[in-house]
């Protein structure tokens, strides 16, 4: 058995290095091909890879390119011969597949992508010392079509980076290329987002990364999103604005480009530019109820409560079960009398009165709503409730100023809060 193995590889190569195979023209007898192909397809699904590997090999005589997966399942012919042949002869068997995929890559070249990738990953499995050959077969693949190939061969490849970034400092960068672009594309992707955060130490690596590529290739979408997200991970949001207005000229439709840029301005306090950048983002993507939000925080930091409120209103209709936005209804009240104490009593706490009491209960019922429709925030709501504890009104508040209560509700009253044109239900005194 070992030297019917033995002699299926070594004939197998010897038989085409020598060119004993003429391939036959596409006038061959079909029922001959068709018949050879049958009885390939039989011994390769029953195991007897010895017997289905002569067959193949007719199948490519009468034509190289009719049966399209010819070369994969001789490579799987091959490779069940490989786990059982001795330590000898399994190098043999292991050039043998490699020479089955470049004929694969000959003959049908539609499927160029799966033999590069069986290629690179024969030059890991059956070899010593073919990384650097491993690497060239990903990096071919990944040129071919990135967003077709599966993570785990872009990990891979990834992965032989990391083993030879000491020797080559520019393994370091490649890899680092890798992991940031699949994470751009997929920030879910928590094992790339972990491989890139065991390369760098420092984000700014990243910053300096993209600007090196973009040295070389200005105009690359790629590299300048790279840049935008990596100096959003330093921090360096001045650049990363910049950065992502240029991928707006570019691509003016791109909701996630606008959307990035209006969290880059919120971030850098320019609240008027980033509610504008995110209401473009939500004309092209009304999916991104986050951004309703958001702009309700940034019209409650510039002291818009308002229109603060109406934003956050809004995000609370856009979904059933969402309780954020009601969080964020509570903070405006809060900000609201915080306002109020600074600027019309002078910072001075001890003017708050049943109003500014009363903006404050508010504020908790607003809470109870938020746990109300999301159970998984209540702790949350009820922490920030119990801080209010102190501020509402007591039950000698409600009496003294019981003239004002209509209903079993008291309204709120005051310059401060004439937006709000709410009522607070008074518990029975």
């Amino acid at each position: 058995m070992r030297r019917l193995r033995w002699s299926v590889a070594v004939a197998s190569m010897l038989f085409l290095a020598g060119g004993q195979f003429t391939v036959v023209s596409a006038q061959a007898n079909i029922d001959e091909l068709r018949k050879n192909i049958s009885l390939f397809a039989e011994y390769h699904k029953n195991g007897d890879f010895a017997s289905a590997i002569p067959y193949g090999w007719t199948v490519y005589k009468l034509d190289p390119a009719f049966f399209k997966p010819l070369y994969q399942r001789l490579a799987e012919s091959y490779h069940g011969l490989y786990e059982k042949a001795p330590a000898d002869v399994k190098r043999a068997y292991a050039d043998t597949i490699i020479m089955v995929y470049n004929l694969g890559l000959k003959h049908v070249p539609e499927r160029a992508l799966t033999y590069w990738l069986l290629k690179a990953y024969a030059y890991e499995v059956y070899y010593d010392d073919k990384d650097m050959e491993a690497m060239h077969a990903y990096e071919k693949a990944l040129e071919l079509d990135y967003k077709g190939t599966d993570f785990a061969y872009v990990d891979r490849l990834g992965l032989l980076y990391r083993k030879y970034m000491d020797e080559k400092p520019e393994f370091k960068e490649k890899a680092m290329n890798l992991y940031q672009r699949v994470v751009n594309e997929d920030p879910s992707n928590q094992i790339a987002a972990e491989r890139l955060k065991g390369l760098v130490s420092d984000p700014r690596e990243l910053v300096q990364l993209y600007e090196k590529l973009l040295v070389s290739d200005p105009e690359n979408i790629e590299y300048i999103w790279g840049a935008a997200r990596a100096s959003i991970q330093a921090e360096q949001f001045v650049h990363a604005e910049r950065f992502l207005q240029r991928l707006i000229k570019k691509d003016g439709r791109n909701a996630t480009y606008w959307n990035e840029l209006a969290k880059v301005q919120q971030r850098q306090r320019k609240f008027k530019e980033a509610i504008e950048s995110y209401e473009r983002s939500l004309a092209l993507n009304a999916a991104l109820k986050e951004n309703l939000l958001n702009i309700s925080i940034c019209y409650r930091e510039m002291g818009n409560y308002s229109q603060a409120r109406t934003f956050a209103q809004r995000a609370a209709a856009s979904e059933r079960g969402w309780g954020r936005p009601y969080i964020e209804i509570a903070e405006i009240y809060k900000a609201a009398v915080e306002d109020c104490i600074r600027n019309t009593k002078g910072g001075d706490w001890g003017k708050l009165d049943i109003n500014d009491k009363l903006v404050y209960r508010l504020a908790q019922e607003s809470y109870a709503r938020a746990k109300a429709v999301e159970p998984g925030i209540a702790n949350e709501a009820d922490r920030l409730s119990r801080e209010l504890a102190s501020l509402v009104p007591a039950r000698e508040d409600y009496f003294f100023h019981r003239s004002r209560i209509l209903n079993g509700k008291m309204s709120i009253q005051g310059p401060c809060y004439e937006w709000i044109r709410d009522e607070v239900t008074v518990p029975t005194l």
